[in-house]
């Protein structure tokens, strides 16, 4: 078990190196503290399992798997954070009289207590099942533990300091763009017909594909369970018909996600704040410059309704995506893009900025 914690360690620092060797904040002397900091880390993750190995709880394994499964969690979470504290030092400073939202930690909350009752949901299903097949909820609650613990420490960790950018920019905006309850709806409805041009539609053939796979992975679980045919048909038939129940579950998500976004764009803050450490529209804060997300380009749309086009570079682990900000100019704030393009120029030096161009 203690390879298993240096390798997913190592996996943490691999996918955090290849973020930041893309991001504008790379540089020679925060890339050679990023070594030391790695240095550290496969020194600490060394000594622990030198002391697991060596400790009393070696004599028995299923203890030796505990500490081993904490051991992952803690020094996964640890060194998520710490990388990142190294990547994203700059945390933005706040006037006194600043109030600090909790807007984006509010989303964490959200995923907390979503895989704490996924969790739950597998240790029940442990305690019911038949004692030859607890293993497979226990896995696959250790494994989503595994791997959204140290995803939600660091995403936690993010959300403040996005909530203190996100204050910064409140207190002193660059420019501030406000709506009419008539102008917002309006701009709603245009948002999602852009978002709908842009969605891919829902593809059946990989869906079926994959309830196939996790058919024959159960089926060929029955191989080892121990069980009888009919004990084995029944519960391969329970797993199966439950993982056809998550798809269809995904797929009432995507053809229902259009209206959520709608509606949450309509009841979000009809107004537009851009600052020093990001902006703010639509329901959502974005830094202008992060290791694993900053601003690539930002240019101007003429075509009604006229509208600033903010595009990031987006990256998790190894991939990366392109998220657009599309914010409409009010017909009184056109001349805030002049202040728009020196601001942004200023902050996101590697970015193409193009604000005054039509």
């Amino acid at each position: 078990m203690q390879f298993v914690l240096l390798i997913f360690c190592l996996l943490t620092i691999v996918g955090a190196f290849s973020s930041w060797r893309h991001s504008p904040l790379y540089s020679l002397k925060t890339t050679l503290k990023l070594v030391g900091g790695f240095v550290l880390i496969a020194a600490v993750v060394a000594g622990t399992s030198m002391a697991i190995v060596n400790s009393p709880v070696s004599r028995s394994p299923a203890m030796e798997g505990v500490a081993a499964f904490l051991a992952i969690l803690v020094l996964g979470s640890g060194a998520s954070i710490f990388i990142v504290r190294i990547t994203d030092s700059h945390v933005a400073q706040l006037p006194a009289t600043a109030r600090l939202v909790r807007f984006n930690r509010h989303k964490v909350y959200r995923w907390i207590w979503r895989l704490m009752a996924f969790v739950l949901i597998c240790a029940v299903a442990a305690l019911v099942l038949p004692s030859s097949w607890n293993w497979l909820p226990s896995g696959l609650g250790g494994f989503m533990l595994l791997v959204c613990g140290p995803m939600l420490s660091i995403s936690y960790m993010m959300a403040r300091r996005n909530d203190r950018g996100m204050s910064a920019v409140i207190a002193n905006p660059w420019a501030h763009w406000q709506y009419t309850s008539e102008q917002w709806a309006q701009w709603a409805k245009n948002q999602r017909e852009w978002e709908e041009a842009q969605e891919g539609h829902w593809r059946w053939k990989p869906m079926l594909l994959f309830v196939l796979l996790c058919a024959g992975l159960f089926s060929l679980g029955t191989l080892f369970s121990g069980g009888d045919m009919q004990e084995s048909a029944i519960i391969v038939s329970g797993l199966t018909g439950f993982v056809i129940l998550l798809v269809l579950l995904a797929y009432w998500f995507k053809r229902t996600n259009f209206d959520r976004r709608y509606r949450r764009l309509l009841a979000s803050a009809p107004e537009a704040w851009f600052g020093d450490e990001g902006l703010f529209c639509n329901g959502t804060y974005m830094p202008w410059i992060l290791s694993g997300r900053y601003l690539l380009k930002a240019t101007v749309a003429a075509d009604p309704p006229a509208r600033v086009m903010l595009v990031f570079q987006s990256f998790n682990g190894s991939s990366s995506v392109l998220v657009t900000q599309r914010i409409p100019i009010p017909d009184d704030h056109v001349s805030d893009l002049r202040v728009l393009q020196g601001k942004i120029d200023a902050c996101c030096p590697t970015a193409s900025v193009h604000l005054l161009a039509s």
